[in-house]
């Protein structure tokens, strides 16, 4: 069982940072038919264990809970509904229910790579000013969830824990007939206040090229060349084809930098490439470089040149081959039988980003869809996705570079100015 909130981070006000971690963790601190403490017991009645059998998590654009039941007769179903509905419109906002959220999700905060919460956060305010996810990490920070109180929590609650944002799934053994009047048995009385506005606001598109430093002591030298696409922006051409054929030029492309890492005297330790949408904000197309021996220049150079190869001389059909030849291991797997609670995330996922679920396609049709991919188009596409010139390069180090920023744009300059070759073969 899965119950998913379209609501995370991204809904939380200027000062509200980890407010809806905070929040997630309220179930566990008691509700209005569970008294504080009494979860673990109710788990334990029904054979699970908390975080193992029954967790849940925040990210920027939503909140899901996960309950993974021992059996499937009717009274575990009771159960687990009437859980997910104490959560869904009964958590309690009493001062020691919030002071112990607060407690536990501080203690979370303490444990996780600062660091890297600080160059996501770095990464994001660079590539979408402006947009919620460029405030700072998903879980909060010690300060902003010391300043979590219960009236703030209750109006999150009340806003966005709400029947128009929430999908709730059951995947298992039973009748669905019978899960479906268990379900509005449980749920059909619960109403709340008139729905807020979506936050609408949209990042600017960039211009030319940007460059952005971060330095931290304990950060790796990694190098990110990225084209930045608002969504929303008024381009609509773009269809599930098209972005599959952009996978398959991000993926050939992320071959060639790996191959390039196992070279003799190779500038870069390892890299890869990916086009997709982020969180609904952005059209995202990057690679990322991880330098040998901290040489910065060095691997925005080959960055640089292997991306300008793929985009001038695109990719060869034994590129290509290869590449599909993976894309059909990858869809047979997707295919083959897969647990109760896979099938449950993979419907969530669907969910979260606007997809209908659908049972895996026949191995026939699939193939014949494969074989319709021509290179021409899918370096059509790729190209597509890094249209225009703009540039933003992300550098992170873990001390100051001469030259700062300054630097940098200059090294982009210079091997923007160096010749290369088409691939080989």
């Amino acid at each position: 069982m899965r119950l998913r909130f379209e609501g995370g981070s991204s809904v939380e006000g200027e000062r509200e940072l980890g407010f809806m971690h905070v929040l997630e963790h309220m179930l566990f601190h008691g509700s209005t038919n569970l008294p504080e403490g009494s979860l673990p017991l109710l788990l334990k009645q029904q054979g699970l264990k908390r975080w193992s059998d029954f967790d849940a998590f925040t990210s920027f654009d939503e909140t899901v809970y996960r309950l993974d039941l021992a059996k499937a007769d009717s009274g575990a179903r009771e159960t687990a509904l009437m859980l997910m509905r104490e959560v869904s419109s009964n958590l309690r906002f009493d001062r020691r229910a919030v002071k112990g959220a607060k407690e536990k999700v501080q203690e979370e905060i303490r444990g996780r790579d600062l660091m890297q919460d600080r160059m996501t956060t770095a990464q994001h305010a660079f590539f979408m000013p402006g947009a919620p996810l460029a405030r700072g990490p998903v879980a909060g920070t010690v300060t902003s969830v010391g300043r979590v109180d219960g009236t703030a929590l209750q109006r999150l609650y009340q806003r966005y824990y709400t029947p128009k944002r929430t999908v709730l799934v059951m995947a298992g053994d039973f009748d669905p007939a019978v899960a479906e009047a268990e379900i509005v048995a449980r749920f059909a009385d619960w109403r709340s206040a008139e729905e807020p506005e979506r936050d609408r606001r949209r990042i600017e598109r960039h211009r030319g090229l940007g460059v952005r430093l971060f330095v931290d002591p304990a950060a790796d030298t990694l190098v990110t060349i990225a084209s930045v696409e608002p969504l929303g922006s008024g381009d609509e051409t773009r269809t599930r084809d098209s972005h599959f054929l952009q996978h398959l030029g991000s993926e050939m492309l992320s071959r060639r930098l790996s191959l390039a890492a196992t070279a003799d005297r190779a500038p870069v330790s390892g890299g890869n490439s990916a086009i997709y949408d982020h969180f609904g904000t952005a059209r995202l197309a990057r690679i990322e470089v991880t330098a040998k021996e901290r040489d910065w220049r060095a691997a925005l150079q080959a960055g640089e040149m292997e991306l300008r190869r793929a985009l001038e001389h695109g990719f060869t059909q034994r590129e290509l081959d290869e590449q599909m030849a993976a894309s059909r291991r990858a869809l047979a797997q997707a295919a083959a039988p897969r647990t109760t609670a896979e099938l449950a995330d993979a419907i969530v996922d669907s969910a979260g980003r606007g997809i209908v679920f659908t049972e895996p396609a026949d191995r026939a049709a699939s193939g014949d869809y494969l074989s319709r991919v021509r290179l021409d188009a899918v370096n059509r596409a790729f190209r597509a996705a890094w249209a225009g010139d703009a540039r933003l390069i992300f550098v992170s180090h873990n001390r100051n570079i001469p030259g700062s920023e300054a630097a940098i744009a200059a090294a982009w300059a210079k091997s923007r100015r160096a010749a290369i070759s088409g691939p080989a073969g």
